[in-house]
């Protein structure tokens, strides 16, 4: 017990260190899976962007064609309308 509790004065710093490095290494670990969690969860987000965009892209398409649809109509019920109002 002697020569244990002499070893402990002697080398306390070098135990110390050793706790020290053991800890931080424990929290760079936990860092990294925190880091890997974010980077999962960001690559999720871009892929919902992609999905999103392609959707509104489709979707604006869509409306283009219907507005065209709309524009050569109305001008088809104008010209009915102009024609009903002369009988």
């Amino acid at each position: 017990m002697e020569n244990l509790a002499a070893n402990l004065k002697r080398h306390w710093r070098t135990y110390g260190v050793a706790l020290w490095m053991i800890g931080v290494t424990g929290f760079l670990i936990y860092q990294n899976i925190e880091v890997r969690t974010l980077k999962h969860t960001g690559l999720k987000l871009v892929s919902d962007v992609d999905t999103i965009e392609s959707v509104l892209i489709s979707t604006d398409s869509n409306v283009s064609q219907m507005k065209k649809t709309v524009d050569d109509m109305s001008t088809k019920v104008a010209t009915v309308h102009k024609r009903v109002k002369r009988r």
